[in-house]
């Protein structure tokens, strides 16, 4: 650009050229004369310290030709060739031009010298050619920055932080909106150049729509001409997306405008297009913000965490993903992946797990089924809540939980955490523990136990397709199909029954459900089958009742009033290998024999005194109470039992 260099500029403090500032001087090869200027953005360090200012090599050009009235040279054309004004250089690609310009440097002495040096510069983002800044007419919008400003803090933003984004850049903006594009293949500025005066012909509203390239101007010129040339630039592509509030507000119609809008959802990324000139342009046309509340997303990363581009080939196809898992697992992915605003990273393990949450919802809704084959959406009008069992009441209230939860954090647009929300409490507190637990009674002759069970289930399902249409509306609408014959998506979002939520019922159904989950466990731990038949089960000072815990493990239950008293008898006496084998070696065999000869309550007592006296081959050997475990069995009324560890109740299982 060295063709195109209008002045040259230095720092005022950098005492090597302060002798020269305000003289002219003559650019090498091109030979045109330039004045030295001084400016403080010039950096001292940075090359020489004196930077040619051309038209334009880069933004700050721009700044410096407009701060100081500097002359406009065109050295580059539309199709990146030089021009006359590069004179013996014309008709050169940009490339050529350069090589051409080094060598003729070298060959006049002007080269003093040839480094590498790392800059900012703009490139094509489809093919990555540098970009070169040309000077040509332009139509512009007039921005009002403290405008949009103040309607972005009138504007809901989720997340807020993303509303400083917006901010920042309206602050920095240093130039107006350039709304023409030199493009083939956009929507036409219906503008007319008068071909006798060059007078600016603007299509009136009322012409609107009209293409200037195959319409004239409804009236003649001032100059009274009626001959034309149309404006051949295409508006920006902005210009078009950022009508869209005020479309489907109704702008166009003769209605009333519906404006604000009520949400506009987008990604971060156009903030500063899409966003801003969306604000700009309604603010312009009817002084109103375009919406009132805007929901930013994030970007969708490939699954090695860079943006899917086809250059890095990471691009994953949306019908590889819902032909294989289908569309409802995709869109429950792309709803549980990052919390709004954030990038979401495409992993095929997090779909697989989607699908697999897809299954057990369908299991769960099978079984339900099942169950309810003899149960109408009648019998669930004025269904007697009295009848209900303290576990119907704990999940019931922990469903009008889940309900106020979703509810809010939809209205926040935190769509992660609702969705999590939902799938958690189907599958651990509905699939894990509520159907476990009423399988006794849907199984059962307990025709009002099972009604009650039924009730919750059909209420707790036909919630739950509610809760999920939004997420996985096919899921959902097949779901939703056994309880009505419209859809679910026409349906109104459920609402919390304050008088079914309960601490109480919550607290004494978390009581039956730990009660049930170390029965379980306890068997396990014995090897016993889980649907095993224990003697029985006592249960004492826990005011719940027992019948769900009953059908669960398969035994005889008996709620308890008072404390249980029990006795522990010393039964076996279990050595201490780590610690005899060491110190006794071959000997520890015989110890180990003997101590097991011994009568375990007497041992016990030996340990109690600070040591252990056994006889081995007529000799007295002293071991230490670590040197033995001293097994019990706890008795109480006269039985052998087991004591179960459980929070605010004790438990005791009778062998």
């Amino acid at each position: 650009l060295m063709a195109a260099c209008v002045a040259v500029a230095v720092n005022p403090k950098d005492e090597r050229y302060n002798q020269y500032i305000g003289k002219e001087i003559t650019v090498p090869i091109f030979g045109q004369k330039v004045t030295l200027i001084a400016d403080e953005a010039v950096e001292p360090e940075f090359g020489t310290g004196a930077v040619m200012i051309c038209t334009f090599g880069d933004k700050q050009d721009v700044r410096w030709w407009l701060k100081y009235g500097l002359p406009l040279v065109k050295a580059i054309d539309k199709q990146g060739k030089m021009t006359k004004a590069a004179g013996k250089y014309e008709g050169m690609s940009i490339p050529e031009c350069r090589q051409a310009v080094i060598s003729d440097l070298k060959a006049a002495g002007f080269l003093y010298d040839q480094k590498s040096l790392d800059q900012n510069v703009g490139l094509c983002w489809r093919c990555d050619t540098p970009i070169e800044i040309l000077s040509e007419p332009q139509w512009f919008v007039k921005i009002n920055h403290e405008g949009i400003l103040k309607a972005a803090d009138e504007i809901n933003w989720y997340p807020e932080y993303m509303k400083v984004r917006l901010q920042n850049w309206t602050g920095t903006m240093e130039w107006d909106w350039c709304i023409s594009r030199q493009r083939i293949f956009a929507t036409p500025i219906p503008i007319w150049y008068c071909k006798k005066c060059g007078e600016v012909m603007i299509a009136e509203e009322s012409w609107l729509p009209i293409d200037p390239n195959e319409n004239v101007p409804k009236k003649p010129c001032a100059c009274g001409s009626t001959e034309f040339e149309p404006e051949t630039d295409v508006l920006d592509t902005w210009m078009d997306s950022s009508i869209t509030a005020l479309h489907v507000s109704g702008w166009e119609s003769e209605h009333d405008l519906r404006l604000p809008a009520q949400i506009r959802p987008q990604g971060h990324d156009i903030i500063r297009t899409w966003a801003f000139y969306t604000i700009l342009r309604s603010l312009a046309l009817e002084g109103k913000r375009p919406w009132d509340s805007i929901v930013i997303n994030g970007m969708v990363l490939g699954p090695d965490g860079h943006k899917m581009s086809k250059s890095l080939g990471n691009v994953i196809s949306p019908e590889e993903v819902t032909t294989q898992y289908s569309a409802d697992a995709f869109r429950q992915w792309g709803a549980v992946g990052g919390s709004t605003g954030s990038d979401v990273m495409f992993r095929w393990k997090d779909v697989v797990s989607a699908s697999r949450f897809l299954q057990k919802m369908w299991s769960i809704y099978r079984f339900s089924m099942s169950h309810l084959k003899d149960f109408e959406p009648a019998d669930a009008e004025n269904f007697p809540l009295e009848s209900l069992y303290t576990i119907d009441r704990w999940l019931l209230s922990k469903l009008n939980r889940l309900v106020e939860t979703t509810t809010k954090e939809l209205d926040e647009y935190q769509f992660d955490s609702t969705f999590k929300a939902i799938r958690g409490f189907a599958w651990e507190v509905l699939a894990d523990n509520y159907l476990e637990l009423v399988k006794g009674r849907l199984y059962g002759e307990d025709a009002e136990g099972r009604k009650a069970a039924q009730y919750v289930l059909y209420t707790t399902t036909r919630t739950l397709s509610l809760l999920l249409a939004p997420f996985i509306p096919f899921f959902a609408e097949e779901m939703y199909s056994r309880f009505d014959s419209e859809s679910v998506h026409t349906r109104a979002w459920p609402v919390v029954d304050e008088s079914l939520v309960s601490e109480e019922a919550e607290a004494a159904g978390e009581m039956i459900k730990n009660i049930t989950g170390e029965v379980r466990r306890y068997k396990s731990d014995l090897g016993m089958a889980l649907n095993s038949a224990l003697k029985k089960i006592e249960i004492y000072n826990a005011k719940i009742d027992t019948g769900d815990i009953a059908g669960a493990t398969n035994s005889e239950v008996e709620p308890m009033e008072g404390a249980p008293s029990f006795e522990y008898v010393p039964v076996e006496v279990k050595p201490n290998m780590g610690l005899l084998g060491p110190r006794f070696r071959k000997d520890a065999g015989a110890i180990v024999k003997a101590l097991q000869a011994e009568d375990p309550a007497a041992v016990e007592a030996q340990a109690a005194s600070g040591k252990i006296t056994v006889t081995v081959n007529g000799e007295k050997i002293e071991l230490e109470p670590e040197a033995v475990e001293i097994k019990k069995e706890v008795i109480s009324g006269g039985r052998e039992v087991d004591v179960l560890d459980v929070r605010g109740a004790v438990v005791v299982i009778v062998r």
